[in-house]
This record gives C-alpha cells, sequence and structure tokens, in this order.
C-alpha cells in the first residue's frame, strides 16, 4: 500500500468510523485507504489524531455497548424466516429458468445461554447460581460455635478431626 498524506478529511472520516464502534482498526484501515502500521503511526507521531481518538474512547465503548445490548435482544427473542430453496434447469439457448422453488418457513429460539446470562444479571436475587451449605454442630452454627471457642481449642478440635479421618 502507498503512503498515504496525514489530512484533516482523511483523519475526520477514520474518527467517525472509529466513534461508531462497528468495524476493527484493520477495517477502519482498509475503507480509509491506509496500512495498519500509518494508523499507529500517525497516532504515535501526531498529537491530535491520537488526542482525537482519545476523545473518541468513551463514543466507541457506548456504541460497542449498544450493540450488545442490540445482540443480546436478539438472541433472546423468537424470530421466523423463510429459507427458499430454488431448482433450475436451463433452456435451450443456456438460460437458467426456475424449475421448482420450496419455501419453508423456519423458527429460531432464544439462546439458552443468553437467556440465563440476561436472568443471572438482570435479577440476580432471583436468579443468581447460589450454593448455601447449613452446617451445624450440636444446635449451633458452626461459625458461631467456632468463634466462641479459644484458641487451645481450636487446635483440640482440629487434631480431634484430623485423627478421625486419618
Amino acid at each position: 500500500m502507498a503512503k498515504t498524506k496525514y489530512s484533516k478529511k482523511l483523519v475526520d472520516v477514520i474518527c467517525e468510523l472509529y466513534a461508531k464502534g462497528e468495524h476493527s482498526i484493520k477495517d477502519i484501515c482498509k475503507m480509509a485507504g491506509i496500512s495498519k502500521d500509518t494508523f499507529f503511526e500517525w497516532k504515535k507521531n501526531n498529537a491530535d489524531f491520537s488526542d482525537r481518538l482519545k476523545g473518541l474512547e468513551d463514543d466507541r465503548l457506548e456504541n460497542y455497548a449498544i450493540m450488545a445490548r442490540s445482540g443480546l435482544a436478539k438472541l433472546l427473542d423468537v424470530h421466523e424466516y423463510e429459507e427458499v430453496t430454488t431448482e433450475y434447469v436451463t433452456d435451450p439457448d443456456g438460460k437458467p429458468i426456475v424449475k421448482h422453488q420450496k419455501r419453508v418457513k423456519k423458527k429460531v429460539m432464544p439462546n439458552a445461554t443468553a437467556v440465563i446470562f440476561a436472568l443471572t444479571n438482570r435479577d440476580p436475587d432471583n436468579w443468581k447460581h447460589k450454593q448455601e451449605m447449613d452446617v451445624t454442630t450440636k444446635g449451633e452454627s458452626l461459625n458461631k460455635g467456632l468463634q466462641a471457642l479459644s484458641e487451645e481449642e481450636l487446635l483440640k478440635r482440629a487434631k480431634e478431626l484430623s485423627e478421625r479421618f486419618k
């Protein structure tokens, strides 16, 4: 790729694409007609360009969040589409003619992983992955019972337990 000259107009295009957050740096460079090396060289050597990119970082991250929410919404929804299969034959002149066309309506159910993700993050009180264990000893909570013991008594109990599980 030939070395492209740094210009305000080109920087404006790059920054607009960058802020949208829809494209990788590689793709932005391709669309702008520059190499990735040129992009990073400009970022390193041109304070205006570097500062503009830094200033757009919040917009880029917000756009990522919007796309992520939109993508999650699509994964959580049932959607239908029509699949069309077409069979062709050729006429004597070699032109294709539709012989048969089959249309099938298909339904895509929500993505189970996305549903679990949404529920555990949006309503953790009801959907949290919970692992609780209620351990008691002689009618009182194990932790409460152990807190009441002196260090000497704790060591004695630990020794008794280690003997028991040998």
